[in-house]
Parts: structure tokens; C-alpha cells; sequence
């Protein structure tokens, strides 16, 4: 089975449904995912700051999808630390995925999309695909 990590924006974003959605439970249903201490405290402080914007019927929701995450998710704290991405709190991602050898980081995030495949594998990072819900959809 394929190895995912799935960033916090697809989180987010899959409690509106459409192609985010779809790809968030294609990952629970086909792959081995993956959650790291640190993407479970940026999900936890994520449902405080969003409160406010997306009101107490959607936080439900969110807080939801973040149980299914951590009951379907295998929890791993990654030992080595690497500085990759442009955003300094994106490692946190790929950090989890160079230790559990993922093969996918599912994101709508920019700066981890926009990492070039010769950087990834000079970081150890080599079977690993950086996709957005799209890309991951299309995939086999």
C-alpha cells in the first residue's frame, strides 16, 4: 500500500467537500497514512484559530475529519529534522516523510508543490511525490 502525508490545507479544505474531500478519503481507504505529534498540535491549534471564521457547526465537522485522520493514521515522531521548504513550518511534513518513506505528501501548499524533485532526493527523499488533490485523484 502507498504511504501518505497529508498536509493540513487538504485537511481543511476537504471540509468543504469536491476534490479535496475525495482525495482525503481516497487516502484513508487505499493507503497507509501517515501523522506526526507535530501535524496533530497544528491540526488541535487549528480548530481554535479557525473558530472564529467557520463558526460551530463546521468546526464540529472539521474536528470530525480530524478524528477519522487520527484513528485511520498511523502516528510516528520523526528523528531526523530537515530544512527543505520556504515555509520553515512545512518540514514538519516532510520531516514525516522521509521517515516513514512516503510515497506521497498530498498539499495545496505552494512552497512544498513547488519543490523541485532534484532537491527531494537530495534530502533521502526519493520515491517521494509532492501532489495536489488533483494529481493524487488521478493517480492509480
Amino acid at each position: 500500500m502507498p504511504k501518505v502525508v497529508i498536509d493540513a490545507s487538504v485537511i481543511v479544505s476537504s471540509l468543504f467537500g469536491g476534490t479535496p474531500r475525495k482525495a482525503f478519503l481516497k487516502a484513508l481507504k487505499t493507503c497507509d497514512v501517515f501523522i506526526s505529534p507535530e501535524i496533530g498540535q497544528e491540526l488541535s491549534g487549528l480548530l481554535d484559530e479557525l473558530e472564529g471564521k467557520l463558526g460551530r457547526t463546521k468546526i464540529r465537522r472539521l474536528r470530525s475529519i480530524i478524528m477519522r485522520l487520527a484513528s485511520y493514521a498511523k502516528e510516528v515522531k520523526p528523528s531526523r529534522k530537515i530544512e527543505l521548504s520556504r515555509d520553515n513550518k512545512d518540514n514538519v511534513y516532510l520531516n514525516l516523510c522521509l521517515v516513514v518513506r512516503a510515497d506521497f505528501l498530498l498539499t495545496g501548499d505552494k512552497d512544498l508543490l513547488e519543490i523541485p524533485v532534484k532537491k527531494l532526493k537530495s534530502f533521502g527523499l526519493n520515491r517521494l511525490n509532492i501532489v495536489s488533490p488533483d494529481t493524487f485523484l488521478s493517480s492509480e
